[in-house]
């Protein structure tokens, strides 16, 4: 694949598009965590392991070479979409004759019991109307003395840790807008659409499966980046958020979906017209300093990975 550019990333250079946002995904994890959970959830060669719920396959092609070699590796996903481009990604990882994508739902996973050594869902449960009945699959299809893992959002556990040198809102500026994001999470719980917080559930749902020595790891990375991005590492963050700016699907806080919560939970029009204008210019007024070269800011997520052993 081709080098990085360190100073500069040339987003209409297709190559590195996709190398980017690979490195996008893997920015909750660093290579030495990924090492670390790997030991921990017994990865060795020649151990089977399932990614369910696969969609791009970076479970599989972030720990299946641990397994490596005479491992079985393999991601399921109901949409075939997913499907095409985790086999596509495999192929250019070097991993195509390694992994094999097939079709399958996590509520009702097509293997027998007691098949994998391992099973892990990504960022998968937070999108489930019944993330349990998913667990319950996952425990299902590993075998006695094997790990199941889950990374998934846990936004409950942990205050949003992120800052940034343009805007300082009040306290009660925040509280505004906690109490609406709560709201928005409430009715996107309450119609079955998801938990954000599904996380900070799953450590007591695997204890009370009966799994054993369930643990848990936060992300460890926090980016900081501040003018003049000097660092490799820095630059990159930059040019990122840069082509994020520019997308036009770049959003703020209230997309559609959020908005309709609101409504949903009885909020009123006003005061969803005053929290989209404030998202809004705050989020016109961080493009501005990150694209001018002004923008300092810091990121770092409630995002967790939690595993047990299933007796």
């Amino acid at each position: 694949m081709r080098t990085m550019p360190r100073a500069y990333i040339d987003y209409t250079d297709p190559e590195i598009r996709r190398e980017i946002l690979k490195r996008q995904r893997r920015d909750m994890w660093t290579p030495e965590q990924v090492a670390s959970l790997a030991k921990h959830f017994g990865l060795k060669p020649g151990k089977s392991l399932l990614d369910a719920g696969c969609g791009h396959g970076y479970g599989l092609r972030t720990f299946g070479p641990f397994c490596l070699p005479g491992g079985r590796l393999i991601g399921v996903d109901i949409e075939g979409r997913l499907l095409r481009t985790a086999k596509r990604l495999a192929r250019e990882d070097g991993l195509g004759d390694d992994i094999e994508i097939r079709d399958g739902d996590i509520n009702e996973l097509p293997f027998e019991s007691n098949t994998f050594d391992i099973s892990i869902a990504h960022v998968v449960l937070c999108h489930l109307a019944k993330p349990e009945r998913a667990l319950d699959e996952l425990i299902r299809v590993t075998r006695r003395g094997g790990c199941v893992a889950v990374f998934d959002n846990a936004l409950a556990g942990a205050t949003d840790g992120g800052w940034d040198n343009v805007f300082k809102p009040t306290i009660e500026q925040r509280l505004f807008s906690h109490r609406l994001q709560l709201l928005v999470q409430r009715e996107r719980m309450r119609l079955r659409r998801g938990d954000w917080s599904v996380g900070c559930h799953v450590p007591g749902w695997m204890e009370a499966r009966g799994l054993k020595n369930v643990d848990v790891r936060r992300n460890e990375r926090v980016q900081w980046i501040a003018p003049p991005y000097r660092s490799p590492a820095q630059k990159t963050t930059i040019q990122n958020t840069r082509e994020r700016c520019r997308e036009s699907k770049f959003q703020d806080a209230y997309n559609d979906e959020s908005v309709e919560m609101l409504r949903i939970a009885g909020v009123n029009e006003r005061t969803i017209r005053r929290a989209v204008r404030a998202s809004r210019r705050r989020a016109r007024r961080f493009r501005e300093a990150v694209m001018d070269g002004r923008a300092s800011f810091t990121r770092g997520g409630a995002f967790w990975c939690i595993w047990g052993f299933k007796p």
